[in-house]
């Protein structure tokens, strides 16, 4: 098992997917916002002759990505919200894609409940509905705030 404190540059990514393609365990960080910016960040590390090829290699070797993001409580206090992304054969095309807006990943996420995956804006209504966290609060840190919107007035 490797554990690399954050992927900061390609050099460090490039390390990082090679032990990863030899089987070992990499855990690591790197600040974006939700899993398909965590993807586009380091795909966009790479010289644009080497995406394609770099996405496939991540669809190999890549399992999760967990994002967090840490909401102000209506009682004071933080509460930590999950987007996680699971790898599947159904996802893996979305990794491989060049789809440049990440929309298909996260669409995938937003779907990907009975996989085990959690999509953030799903998990700030729950919070909002159970009055955990102020509705604006929630539509602050939304990935899709005008959709967030709607889903709660409904």
């Amino acid at each position: 098992m490797i554990l690399v404190g954050e992927l900061r540059d390609r050099e460090t990514m490039e390390m990082v997917l090679e032990a990863a393609e030899t089987g070992h365990l990499v855990l690591s960080s790197l600040n974006a916002p939700n899993a398909a910016k965590t993807l586009e960040r380091i795909v966009s590390a790479f010289p644009s002759a080497e995406q394609a090829s770099l996405r496939g290699r991540l669809a190999k070797t890549l399992r999760y990505v967990i994002s967090q993001q840490l909401l102000p409580r209506k009682d004071g206090g933080r509460v930590a919200v999950l987007e996680v992304f699971k790898n599947t054969q159904r996802t893996v095309q979305y990794v491989d894609s060049e789809d440049a807006s990440g929309d298909t990943l996260l669409e995938a996420v937003r779907n990907g409940a009975s996989e085990g995956m959690l999509h953030f804006d799903q998990e700030i209504e729950k919070l909002v509905r159970a009055g955990v966290v102020d509705q604006e609060v929630g539509l602050s840190y939304a990935t899709d705030s005008q959709q967030l919107q709607r889903s709660l007035t409904q």
